[in-house]
């Protein structure tokens, strides 16, 4: 590899880290999944509050992607 060549990891060290995970839901919606939110981020989603009717969608959908990651670990 040439000395000026940048690499993929070299592209990720300019991302920033998730800075805190989503306090609601719609907050989630607005701004997406943290960058490098994780399992951590998810395991946040499960402990918000009750996102009434409007935004249930949103919960069922993070939901399901935490029950696929922890039955995959």
């Amino acid at each position: 590899m040439n000395a000026n060549e940048i690499t993929f990891e070299d592209l990720l060290a300019d991302e920033p880290a998730c800075a805190t995970s989503p306090m609601t839901f719609k907050q989630l919606l607005a701004d997406g999944f943290p960058y490098q939110g994780g399992l951590e981020a998810l395991s946040a989603i499960q402990r918000m509050p009750d996102p009434g009717p409007e935004l249930v969608a949103v919960q069922h959908g993070y939901l399901q992607i935490l029950k696929m990651q922890k039955s995959a670990g």
